[in-house]
């Protein structure tokens, strides 16, 4: 069984994986901040916008690097507990 304490070390130890991850999906820190503003605008405002497209892609992209980063400390603490 693993620990909170080390749940948030393995957390805090893979910035770097976290920034990899960001680099390999996201153009650059542009890409990323319209992803996050895309992520809190309602899926509505965009539509009159004219950017409802454009704010599913950038949600798929900011949802998906969250899957693999907490993926990767969900598969690193799954392995730590069988240690």
């Amino acid at each position: 069984m693993i620990t909170t304490t080390a749940w948030v070390v393995l957390g805090i130890t893979n910035i770097p994986v976290y920034f990899f991850w960001a680099w390999l999906i996201f153009k650059d820190w542009d890409d990323f901040k319209t992803s996050l503003l895309f992520w809190f605008t309602p899926d509505v405002i965009s539509l009159f916008r004219g950017q409802f497209f454009e704010d599913r892609w950038a949600e798929m992209k900011l949802g998906f690097w969250l899957a693999c980063c907490g993926g990767c400390v969900f598969l690193e603490g799954l392995f730590l507990a069988k240690l």
